[in-house]
């Protein structure tokens, strides 16, 4: 198994300095949504959510990744894509972490948080920020 390059952890670090920094504005706006406007619980969520995801999109697009290959409503969107099947993984890992294995619920937390972040790296370093899904699927099947 070859070991990543330096650009390639360089990035990887920035990713998670991003994706904290995101953690803090979804937090934020959760609290500004339900607290000072009185929103639902469910809508400041989702608000919040899409605060966080725009964020971490953004920055990830100019100061990590920096990448200019494709239309940035292209990238918006694999981002999009790759984030809501980190999503599902997520509910998906916690389902089976909790209910299967029977792990404490912070503990399924650290290891789901954990595996979808290393999903989400990947994905954006090779699609989103890159040649988008069909172009990474293709260089994927040409190549066998």
């Amino acid at each position: 198994m070859k070991l990543p390059s330096r650009l390639t952890v360089k990035l990887f670090l920035n990713y998670i300095w991003i994706g904290g920094l995101a953690t803090v504005v979804d937090t934020f706006a959760l609290l500004v949504f339900r607290v000072k406007f009185g929103m639902y619980v469910w809508l400041s969520a989702a608000l919040a959510y899409a605060c966080g995801m725009a964020t971490n999109f953004v920055l990830n697009k100019y100061l990590n990744f920096t990448s200019k290959e494709r239309h940035i409503l292209k990238q918006a969107r694999t981002f999009f894509i790759v984030a809501s099947i980190g999503l599902c993984l997520k509910a998906l890992l916690m389902e089976v972490f909790v209910q299967v294995v029977h792990m404490r619920l912070l503990i399924a937390q650290a290891f789901g948080v954990a595996i979808v972040m290393i999903w989400s790296f990947w994905g954006h370093h090779k699609m989103t920020f890159r040649g988008g899904i069909r172009s990474y699927l293709s260089d994927r099947l040409n190549k066998e």
